[in-house]
């Protein structure tokens, strides 16, 4: 289910609905977060977990990631975060941030815990230096706060899968994240240029390398189909859509 701005603002007292207990969980520190401050600084949720909420919770995502790729933003993101107020320096008013562990900052992002129900979700916001991130446009919201565009999603996607395509602990999410969005041809055409001109030709062979690893190893889809709890896709619709993304 995707939630845009204007469902969140126009529910009062509402909250983003989602099947799995723990994106409903996800959904309770999105609504607490300042968009204002975040939007401002140009911090955009992202990653796996923003894909998922928004494309139908095909997997269980467990993290919350945001993106700054402006070096003011993340200066004063970090001097707001590493605060005497911690978290709550970007909650929103009237709400309330469980933070479980200080605020670790480094020259790559922030890096927290917050606690839901009595469950831990690692909270990070990362330094993106590789490409400069669009601004969001009026469908590109989820619970109150700005997410990356699909141009976005995807560029960063293939990014990561030539980052880590190699590391059978990712479960190839990268791969899979980019098959259940299944960009149209135009999109995948302009995200593979914009993460070329970061990574270069490496992009397009790393992700046909991914897809073939996997061709290779067809009992590892199911592995990690089970480690995500992808329970409304089939195997066979999946290594589809998969397959798609080099076509």
């Amino acid at each position: 289910m995707h939630c845009s701005k204007s469902w969140w603002t126009n529910s009062a007292g509402g909250a983003c609905l989602f099947e799995r207990p723990h994106h409903r969980r996800i959904a309770t520190i999105l609504a607490a977060l300042d968009a204002d401050v975040l939007v401002a600084n140009d911090c955009l949720f992202g990653g796996g977990t923003a894909m998922a909420l928004r494309y139908g919770e095909y997997r269980e995502s467990v993290d919350i990631d945001f993106l700054v790729s402006r070096v003011e933003g993340y200066r004063q993101l970090r001097q707001r975060l590493t605060g005497p107020e911690g978290m709550r320096a970007l909650s929103r008013p009237g709400h309330t941030l469980n933070q479980a562990r200080e605020v670790r900052a480094d020259q790559y992002g922030l890096r927290t815990l917050l606690q839901v129900d009595g469950a831990d979700i690692k909270f990070e916001i990362v330094l993106e230096g590789r490409i400069e991130l669009e601004a969001p446009g009026a469908d590109d919201w989820q619970c109150g706060v700005a997410t990356l565009t699909p141009l976005d999603m995807v560029t960063s996607k293939l990014l990561a899968n030539s980052d880590r395509w190699r590391d059978d602990a990712v479960m190839s999410r990268d791969l899979i994240d980019l098959a259940m969005m299944a960009p149209p041809k135009a999109l995948m055409k302009r995200a593979m240029a914009k993460a070329q001109g970061a990574y270069g030709d490496s992009v397009a062979a790393d992700l046909a390398r991914a897809v073939e690893d996997l061709r290779a190893r067809p009992h590892h889809l199911d592995a990690c189909m089970k480690s995500m709890a992808m329970t409304t896709v089939s195997k066979a619709a999946l290594w589809a859509r998969i397959k798609a993304l080099v076509r």
